[in-house]
Protein backbone atom coordinates (compact mmCIF):
# COMPACT_ATOMS: atom_id res chain seq x y z
CA UNK A 1 0.00 0.00 0.00
CA UNK A 2 1.11 3.49 -0.80
CA UNK A 3 -0.49 5.42 2.01
CA UNK A 4 1.66 4.57 4.98
CA UNK A 5 3.54 7.97 6.28
CA UNK A 6 5.64 7.71 9.11
CA UNK A 7 5.75 10.43 12.01
CA UNK A 8 9.03 12.24 13.15
CA UNK A 9 9.05 13.94 16.37
CA UNK A 10 9.02 17.69 16.53
CA UNK A 11 12.58 17.66 18.26
CA UNK A 12 14.12 15.86 15.27
CA UNK A 13 13.76 18.67 12.99
CA UNK A 14 13.22 21.76 14.78
CA UNK A 15 16.24 23.73 16.34
CA UNK A 16 16.69 25.07 19.83
CA UNK A 17 14.11 27.41 20.89
CA UNK A 18 11.19 25.43 19.30
CA UNK A 19 11.81 27.30 16.25
CA UNK A 20 12.52 26.48 12.47
CA UNK A 21 15.19 28.48 10.92
CA UNK A 22 15.88 29.44 7.40
CA UNK A 23 18.32 26.75 7.27
CA UNK A 24 15.00 23.87 7.30
CA UNK A 25 13.17 25.91 4.90
CA UNK A 26 16.31 26.10 2.43
CA UNK A 27 16.85 21.84 3.26
CA UNK A 28 12.89 21.54 2.23
CA UNK A 29 13.21 23.24 -1.08
CA UNK A 30 16.50 21.43 -1.63
CA UNK A 31 14.83 18.25 -1.20
CA UNK A 32 15.05 15.53 -4.26
CA UNK A 33 12.34 16.30 -6.38
CA UNK A 34 11.10 15.33 -10.00
CA UNK A 35 11.01 16.66 -13.04
CA UNK A 36 7.97 17.76 -12.23
CA UNK A 37 8.83 19.84 -9.05
CA UNK A 38 7.24 16.63 -6.96
CA UNK A 39 8.89 15.55 -3.32
CA UNK A 40 10.68 12.37 -4.51
CA UNK A 41 11.81 9.34 -2.32
CA UNK A 42 13.28 6.36 -2.94
CA UNK A 43 10.67 3.95 -0.99
CA UNK A 44 7.93 4.07 0.89
CA UNK A 45 10.07 4.98 4.09
CA UNK A 46 11.70 7.65 2.33
CA UNK A 47 8.33 9.86 3.30
CA UNK A 48 7.31 10.85 6.85
CA UNK A 49 4.95 13.03 8.24
CA UNK A 50 6.80 15.99 10.14
CA UNK A 51 5.35 18.99 12.33
CA UNK A 52 7.62 22.58 12.28
CA UNK A 53 7.49 25.52 13.49
CA UNK A 54 8.24 28.69 11.62
CA UNK A 55 10.14 31.85 13.37
CA UNK A 56 7.23 33.14 14.49
CA UNK A 57 6.55 29.71 15.84
CA UNK A 58 3.91 28.99 14.10
CA UNK A 59 3.72 25.33 13.67
CA UNK A 60 2.00 23.34 10.98
CA UNK A 61 2.70 19.34 9.45
CA UNK A 62 3.88 18.69 5.92
CA UNK A 63 5.18 15.69 4.07
CA UNK A 64 9.24 15.56 4.51
CA UNK A 65 11.06 12.87 2.62
CA UNK A 66 14.76 11.42 3.73
CA UNK A 67 16.52 13.90 1.48
CA UNK A 68 15.20 16.92 3.75
CA UNK A 69 16.66 14.99 7.16
CA UNK A 70 19.90 14.43 5.43
CA UNK A 71 20.23 18.19 4.76
CA UNK A 72 19.66 18.96 8.05
CA UNK A 73 22.09 16.34 9.58
CA UNK A 74 19.44 14.61 11.58
CA UNK A 75 20.94 11.27 13.42
CA UNK A 76 19.54 7.76 13.54
CA UNK A 77 18.42 6.18 16.73
CA UNK A 78 22.10 4.75 17.61
CA UNK A 79 23.56 8.70 16.85
CA UNK A 80 24.81 7.94 13.56
CA UNK A 81 23.50 9.73 9.92
CA UNK A 82 20.98 8.13 8.06
CA UNK A 83 22.34 6.17 4.32
CA UNK A 84 22.08 8.27 2.07
CA UNK A 85 19.12 7.99 -0.32
CA UNK A 86 20.03 6.46 -3.74
CA UNK A 87 19.52 9.02 -6.63
CA UNK A 88 16.77 9.11 -8.94
CA UNK A 89 16.96 7.63 -12.21
CA UNK A 90 15.42 6.94 -15.56
CA UNK A 91 14.11 3.34 -15.43
CA UNK A 92 14.95 1.20 -18.80
CA UNK A 93 12.03 -1.00 -20.67
CA UNK A 94 13.09 -4.26 -21.47
CA UNK A 95 14.90 -3.82 -24.88
CA UNK A 96 14.58 -4.96 -28.36
CA UNK A 97 15.93 -2.38 -30.53
CA UNK A 98 20.07 -2.34 -30.00
CA UNK A 99 22.21 0.47 -31.84
CA UNK A 100 26.65 -0.06 -32.02
CA UNK A 101 27.50 2.24 -29.88
CA UNK A 102 29.95 5.30 -31.67
CA UNK A 103 32.11 6.55 -28.59
CA UNK A 104 29.97 7.80 -25.69
CA UNK A 105 28.48 9.94 -26.78
CA UNK A 106 25.85 7.63 -28.38
CA UNK A 107 22.29 7.09 -27.24
CA UNK A 108 21.98 4.29 -25.24
CA UNK A 109 19.81 2.08 -26.84
CA UNK A 110 19.93 -1.77 -25.80
CA UNK A 111 20.62 -2.00 -22.47
CA UNK A 112 18.99 -4.05 -19.97
CA UNK A 113 17.40 -1.73 -16.79
CA UNK A 114 20.29 -2.70 -13.90
CA UNK A 115 17.45 -3.96 -11.48
CA UNK A 116 13.79 -3.10 -10.47
CA UNK A 117 14.38 -0.44 -7.37
CA UNK A 118 10.90 0.56 -8.00
CA UNK A 119 9.25 -2.05 -6.05
CA UNK A 120 9.86 -0.81 -2.22
CA UNK A 121 11.86 -3.83 0.39
CA UNK A 122 8.41 -4.61 2.04
CA UNK A 123 6.69 -4.89 -1.15
CA UNK A 124 8.58 -8.17 -2.71
CA UNK A 125 12.00 -8.85 -4.02
CA UNK A 126 13.80 -7.04 -6.42
CA UNK A 127 13.82 -8.73 -9.63
CA UNK A 128 17.33 -8.96 -11.24
CA UNK A 129 17.52 -8.45 -15.35
CA UNK A 130 19.77 -10.44 -17.38
CA UNK A 131 22.04 -9.07 -20.02
CA UNK A 132 21.08 -8.39 -22.72
CA UNK A 133 21.10 -11.64 -25.10
CA UNK A 134 23.61 -11.33 -28.20
CA UNK A 135 22.93 -14.88 -29.20
CA UNK A 136 19.44 -14.79 -30.78
CA UNK A 137 18.87 -18.51 -29.77
CA UNK A 138 19.24 -17.37 -25.86
CA UNK A 139 16.99 -14.26 -26.54
CA UNK A 140 13.44 -14.20 -24.41
CA UNK A 141 12.11 -13.30 -27.52
CA UNK A 142 11.53 -15.40 -30.72
CA UNK A 143 14.11 -14.29 -33.47
CA UNK A 144 12.54 -12.69 -35.96
CA UNK A 145 14.07 -12.33 -39.51
CA UNK A 146 13.04 -10.19 -42.17
CA UNK A 147 11.56 -13.26 -43.98
CA UNK A 148 8.80 -13.52 -41.81
CA UNK A 149 5.53 -11.83 -42.93
CA UNK A 150 6.04 -8.76 -41.91
CA UNK A 151 2.23 -8.02 -41.79
CA UNK A 152 1.59 -11.16 -38.98
CA UNK A 153 2.12 -8.13 -36.29
CA UNK A 154 1.58 -11.41 -33.62
CA UNK A 155 5.14 -12.44 -31.89
CA UNK A 156 6.96 -8.55 -33.14
CA UNK A 157 7.86 -7.12 -30.04
CA UNK A 158 6.69 -3.82 -29.20
CA UNK A 159 8.84 -0.93 -29.43
CA UNK A 160 8.95 0.62 -26.09
CA UNK A 161 12.03 1.92 -25.85
CA UNK A 162 12.48 5.92 -26.47
CA UNK A 163 13.79 6.21 -29.54
CA UNK A 164 16.16 8.88 -30.14
CA UNK A 165 14.91 11.26 -33.51
CA UNK A 166 18.24 10.56 -34.96
CA UNK A 167 17.11 7.03 -35.56
CA UNK A 168 13.54 7.65 -35.90
CA UNK A 169 12.65 6.92 -40.56
CA UNK A 170 13.15 10.68 -41.93
CA UNK A 171 10.98 8.46 -45.00
CA UNK A 172 8.84 5.79 -44.22
CA UNK A 173 7.70 3.68 -46.83
CA UNK A 174 4.37 2.56 -45.56
CA UNK A 175 2.88 -1.17 -47.20
CA UNK A 176 -0.88 -0.33 -47.34
CA UNK A 177 -2.40 -3.27 -49.80
CA UNK A 178 -5.69 -2.58 -48.06
CA UNK A 179 -5.88 1.66 -48.61
CA UNK A 180 -6.03 2.28 -45.02
CA UNK A 181 -4.07 5.49 -45.47
CA UNK A 182 -4.88 5.97 -48.96
CA UNK A 183 -8.55 4.84 -49.06
CA UNK A 184 -8.11 3.01 -52.06
CA UNK A 185 -6.78 -0.70 -52.15
CA UNK A 186 -3.13 -0.64 -53.76
CA UNK A 187 0.06 -3.16 -53.74
CA UNK A 188 2.27 0.07 -54.13
CA UNK A 189 4.16 0.99 -51.09
CA UNK A 190 2.99 4.95 -50.06
CA UNK A 191 6.16 6.88 -49.20
CA UNK A 192 5.80 9.34 -46.61
CA UNK A 193 8.36 12.14 -44.48
CA UNK A 194 8.63 12.89 -41.20
CA UNK A 195 7.65 16.59 -39.82
CA UNK A 196 8.19 15.71 -36.56
CA UNK A 197 10.36 15.13 -34.77
CA UNK A 198 11.44 18.12 -36.56
CA UNK A 199 14.59 18.29 -39.40
CA UNK A 200 15.58 22.00 -39.56
CA UNK A 201 14.07 21.61 -43.10
CA UNK A 202 15.48 23.88 -46.15
CA UNK A 203 13.65 24.50 -49.74
CA UNK A 204 14.92 21.27 -50.89
CA UNK A 205 13.39 19.42 -48.22
CA UNK A 206 10.15 20.33 -49.39
CA UNK A 207 10.86 18.38 -52.43
CA UNK A 208 10.18 14.36 -52.76
CA UNK A 209 13.07 12.56 -50.77
CA UNK A 210 14.60 9.60 -52.64
CA UNK A 211 12.66 6.05 -51.28
CA UNK A 212 16.06 4.35 -51.11
CA UNK A 213 17.87 6.36 -48.53
CA UNK A 214 19.74 4.80 -45.47
CA UNK A 215 17.00 6.36 -43.20
CA UNK A 216 14.11 4.63 -44.62
CA UNK A 217 11.80 2.93 -42.76
CA UNK A 218 9.17 0.42 -42.98
CA UNK A 219 5.68 0.33 -41.76
CA UNK A 220 3.02 -2.64 -42.69
CA UNK A 221 -0.31 -2.31 -42.66
CA UNK A 222 -4.05 -4.36 -42.73
CA UNK A 223 -7.38 -3.93 -41.87
CA UNK A 224 -7.37 -7.15 -39.62
CA UNK A 225 -4.72 -5.09 -37.66
CA UNK A 226 -7.33 -2.43 -36.23
CA UNK A 227 -7.66 -1.94 -32.93
CA UNK A 228 -10.02 1.11 -32.08
CA UNK A 229 -11.94 3.64 -33.89
CA UNK A 230 -13.12 6.91 -33.44
CA UNK A 231 -15.02 9.77 -34.58
CA UNK A 232 -11.84 11.40 -35.90
CA UNK A 233 -9.32 8.48 -36.04
CA UNK A 234 -8.87 4.36 -36.41
CA UNK A 235 -5.88 3.39 -35.01
CA UNK A 236 -3.75 0.14 -36.37
CA UNK A 237 -1.61 -2.42 -34.37
CA UNK A 238 1.17 -2.02 -36.84
CA UNK A 239 4.55 -3.58 -37.65
CA UNK A 240 7.39 -1.07 -37.95
CA UNK A 241 11.00 -1.66 -39.26
CA UNK A 242 13.86 1.02 -37.85
CA UNK A 243 16.04 2.55 -40.42
CA UNK A 244 19.71 1.30 -39.85
CA UNK A 245 21.63 0.67 -37.44
CA UNK A 246 18.58 -0.33 -35.81
CA UNK A 247 16.68 -2.02 -38.42
CA UNK A 248 18.02 -5.92 -37.66
CA UNK A 249 14.41 -6.08 -35.67
CA UNK A 250 11.02 -5.78 -36.92
CA UNK A 251 8.60 -4.21 -33.89
CA UNK A 252 5.47 -3.46 -33.14
CA UNK A 253 3.67 0.10 -32.74
CA UNK A 254 0.50 1.70 -33.13
CA UNK A 255 -0.67 3.67 -35.73
CA UNK A 256 -3.11 6.33 -35.82
CA UNK A 257 -4.85 7.83 -38.95
CA UNK A 258 -7.11 10.45 -39.45
CA UNK A 259 -10.73 9.48 -41.36
CA UNK A 260 -11.71 11.47 -44.32
CA UNK A 261 -12.94 14.98 -43.26
CA UNK A 262 -10.68 18.23 -42.71
CA UNK A 263 -11.51 18.19 -38.80
CA UNK A 264 -10.20 14.79 -38.08
CA UNK A 265 -6.89 15.73 -39.98
CA UNK A 266 -6.59 18.90 -37.60
CA UNK A 267 -6.86 16.39 -34.48
CA UNK A 268 -4.21 14.81 -35.46
CA UNK A 269 -1.73 16.89 -36.46
CA UNK A 270 -3.15 18.91 -33.19
CA UNK A 271 -2.27 15.59 -31.26
CA UNK A 272 1.27 15.22 -33.01
CA UNK A 273 2.55 18.54 -32.40
CA UNK A 274 1.24 18.40 -28.85
CA UNK A 275 3.26 14.95 -28.51
CA UNK A 276 6.01 17.04 -30.31
CA UNK A 277 5.80 19.52 -27.39
CA UNK A 278 6.09 17.32 -24.26
CA UNK A 279 9.04 17.38 -22.25
CA UNK A 280 10.90 13.80 -22.60
CA UNK A 281 10.19 12.76 -18.92
CA UNK A 282 6.38 12.22 -19.65
CA UNK A 283 7.27 9.38 -21.25
CA UNK A 284 10.29 8.16 -19.04
CA UNK A 285 9.74 5.90 -15.73
CA UNK A 286 11.65 6.67 -13.03
CA UNK A 287 12.86 4.60 -9.73
CA UNK A 288 10.99 5.20 -6.39
CA UNK A 289 8.11 7.64 -5.59
CA UNK A 290 6.60 10.92 -5.64
CA UNK A 291 4.30 13.15 -3.56
CA UNK A 292 2.37 14.41 -6.13
CA UNK A 293 0.54 17.43 -5.49
CA UNK A 294 -3.11 16.62 -5.00
CA UNK A 295 -2.72 13.53 -3.31
CA UNK A 296 -2.52 12.60 0.46
CA UNK A 297 0.70 10.03 -0.06
CA UNK A 298 3.24 8.59 -2.50
CA UNK A 299 2.65 7.38 -5.85
CA UNK A 300 5.34 5.32 -8.55
CA UNK A 301 6.54 7.58 -10.87
CA UNK A 302 5.72 6.03 -13.88
CA UNK A 303 5.81 6.84 -18.01
CA UNK A 304 2.50 9.37 -18.55
CA UNK A 305 2.59 9.43 -21.91
CA UNK A 306 3.04 6.63 -24.88
CA UNK A 307 6.32 7.21 -26.84
CA UNK A 308 6.11 9.28 -29.45
CA UNK A 309 7.83 8.08 -33.01
CA UNK A 310 7.05 10.82 -35.23
CA UNK A 311 4.25 12.51 -37.52
CA UNK A 312 4.44 11.39 -41.23
CA UNK A 313 2.52 13.34 -44.35
CA UNK A 314 2.98 11.95 -47.46
CA UNK A 315 5.86 12.59 -49.41
CA UNK A 316 5.92 15.23 -52.76
CA UNK A 317 5.78 18.72 -52.97
CA UNK A 318 2.02 18.74 -54.24
CA UNK A 319 0.60 17.76 -51.00
CA UNK A 320 -2.04 19.32 -49.31
CA UNK A 321 -3.00 18.76 -45.99
CA UNK A 322 -6.42 20.14 -46.31
CA UNK A 323 -7.64 17.58 -49.31
CA UNK A 324 -9.34 14.81 -47.50
CA UNK A 325 -8.93 13.00 -50.90
CA UNK A 326 -5.24 12.87 -50.02
CA UNK A 327 -3.80 9.78 -48.37
CA UNK A 328 -4.11 10.45 -44.46
CA UNK A 329 -1.08 11.57 -42.09
CA UNK A 330 -0.06 8.86 -39.75
CA UNK A 331 0.53 8.83 -36.37
CA UNK A 332 3.19 6.52 -34.61
CA UNK A 333 3.17 5.79 -30.99
CA UNK A 334 3.95 3.41 -28.30
CA UNK A 335 1.38 0.23 -27.54
CA UNK A 336 0.55 0.96 -24.31
CA UNK A 337 -2.45 -1.86 -23.66
CA UNK A 338 -5.95 -1.68 -23.58
CA UNK A 339 -8.55 0.58 -21.64
CA UNK A 340 -8.84 0.62 -17.87
CA UNK A 341 -12.14 -0.78 -16.22
CA UNK A 342 -12.65 1.42 -13.15
CA UNK A 343 -14.30 -1.58 -11.38
CA UNK A 344 -11.36 -3.87 -11.07
CA UNK A 345 -8.64 -1.13 -9.81
CA UNK A 346 -7.62 -0.99 -6.68
CA UNK A 347 -7.57 2.26 -4.43
CA UNK A 348 -3.90 2.20 -5.51
CA UNK A 349 -4.32 1.99 -9.05
CA UNK A 350 -7.01 4.90 -9.29
CA UNK A 351 -4.40 6.92 -7.29
CA UNK A 352 -1.80 6.77 -9.88
CA UNK A 353 -4.27 6.77 -12.69
CA UNK A 354 -5.05 9.87 -11.23
CA UNK A 355 -1.65 11.07 -10.38
CA UNK A 356 -0.95 10.85 -13.86
CA UNK A 357 -3.16 13.43 -14.64
CA UNK A 358 -2.18 15.46 -12.16
CA UNK A 359 1.71 15.57 -13.30
CA UNK A 360 0.61 16.04 -16.89
CA UNK A 361 -1.07 19.39 -15.35
CA UNK A 362 2.11 20.12 -13.64
CA UNK A 363 4.22 19.66 -17.11
CA UNK A 364 1.79 22.02 -18.25
CA UNK A 365 -0.62 20.17 -20.33
CA UNK A 366 -4.60 19.33 -20.17
CA UNK A 367 -5.69 16.46 -21.99
CA UNK A 368 -9.07 17.41 -22.29
CA UNK A 369 -10.71 14.07 -23.32
CA UNK A 370 -10.82 12.30 -19.95
CA UNK A 371 -12.53 8.76 -20.83
CA UNK A 372 -11.92 5.79 -19.66
CA UNK A 373 -10.99 4.38 -22.84
CA UNK A 374 -7.79 7.30 -22.98
CA UNK A 375 -6.39 5.68 -19.69
CA UNK A 376 -4.43 2.64 -20.84
CA UNK A 377 -3.71 -0.51 -18.81
CA UNK A 378 -0.58 -3.26 -19.72
CA UNK A 379 1.21 -6.01 -17.48
CA UNK A 380 4.32 -4.43 -15.98
CA UNK A 381 6.87 -4.10 -15.10
CA UNK A 382 8.27 -3.22 -18.45
CA UNK A 383 11.88 -3.22 -17.12
CA UNK A 384 11.39 -7.06 -17.22
CA UNK A 385 10.41 -9.24 -20.26
CA UNK A 386 7.25 -9.66 -21.64
CA UNK A 387 6.73 -12.89 -20.47
CA UNK A 388 7.92 -12.10 -16.81
CA UNK A 389 5.46 -9.63 -16.73
CA UNK A 390 1.68 -9.05 -14.94
CA UNK A 391 -1.24 -7.03 -14.09
CA UNK A 392 0.35 -7.49 -10.65
CA UNK A 393 2.45 -5.00 -11.43
CA UNK A 394 0.12 -2.77 -13.86
CA UNK A 395 1.49 -0.14 -16.38
CA UNK A 396 -0.34 2.95 -17.21
CA UNK A 397 -0.21 5.47 -19.39
CA UNK A 398 -2.71 8.42 -20.86
CA UNK A 399 -3.60 8.84 -24.60
CA UNK A 400 -5.48 10.82 -27.17
CA UNK A 401 -4.56 14.24 -27.12
CA UNK A 402 -6.24 15.27 -30.29
CA UNK A 403 -8.15 18.53 -27.91
CA UNK A 404 -4.55 18.73 -25.62
CA UNK A 405 -4.48 22.59 -24.24
CA UNK A 406 -0.83 23.59 -22.98
CA UNK A 407 -0.65 25.87 -21.17
CA UNK A 408 -0.87 29.83 -22.36
CA UNK A 409 1.90 32.53 -21.21
CA UNK A 410 -0.54 35.31 -20.30
CA UNK A 411 -4.27 34.96 -18.76
CA UNK A 412 -4.29 31.81 -16.66
CA UNK A 413 -7.68 31.74 -15.72
CA UNK A 414 -9.12 30.22 -18.71
CA UNK A 415 -6.44 27.41 -17.73
CA UNK A 416 -7.19 27.15 -13.84
CA UNK A 417 -10.77 26.48 -15.10
CA UNK A 418 -9.90 23.74 -17.54
CA UNK A 419 -7.82 22.38 -14.94
CA UNK A 420 -10.02 22.37 -11.96
CA UNK A 421 -12.89 20.79 -14.84
CA UNK A 422 -11.01 18.22 -16.01
CA UNK A 423 -9.52 17.25 -12.31
CA UNK A 424 -13.29 16.56 -11.21
CA UNK A 425 -13.76 14.56 -14.71
CA UNK A 426 -10.79 12.35 -13.45
CA UNK A 427 -12.46 11.41 -10.17
CA UNK A 428 -15.58 11.01 -11.87
CA UNK A 429 -14.36 8.36 -14.47
CA UNK A 430 -12.19 6.94 -11.61
CA UNK A 431 -14.83 6.70 -8.97
CA UNK A 432 -12.75 8.28 -6.50
CA UNK A 433 -15.11 9.03 -3.44
CA UNK A 434 -14.35 12.98 -2.75
CA UNK A 435 -11.77 14.10 -0.80
CA UNK A 436 -10.38 9.94 -0.46
CA UNK A 437 -7.20 11.45 -2.13
CA UNK A 438 -6.55 15.24 -1.82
Amino acid sequence: MHTGLKDTSTSQIRKPGNRCSRAVLDSIRRTKRTAEGCAWGHSLDSFFCATAADEENYSWTDVWTTSVLEELGVLNSDGKPAPREPVMRARNPWPVVEIPRDGDSSPSLGDVDPGSDHEDSNEGPVIACQPWPRDAAASAEPAITHADDPFQIDGFPKLEEFIPSQYLPRVLCIHDPDGRVSGTESADTVHYRRIYPGLNFDSQDHKSLPTDCADSGHLYLTRQSRVGCGHHSNVYRASLRLPAPASKTQTSVVAKVAVPRREAREFLHHEAATYNAFPEHLAQEFCGYALVPGLKYPVPVGKVVPNFFGYYIPDGAGYDAGDIAAPSPILLLEDCGGPIDPQNLSHDNKAECFSLFLRLHLSGFLQKSAFKKNILVQPGPLTVPPANRSLQSPNFRIIDFGRAMQRPRGNQKEWLDEKETEVKEVQRVLRIPRHSMC
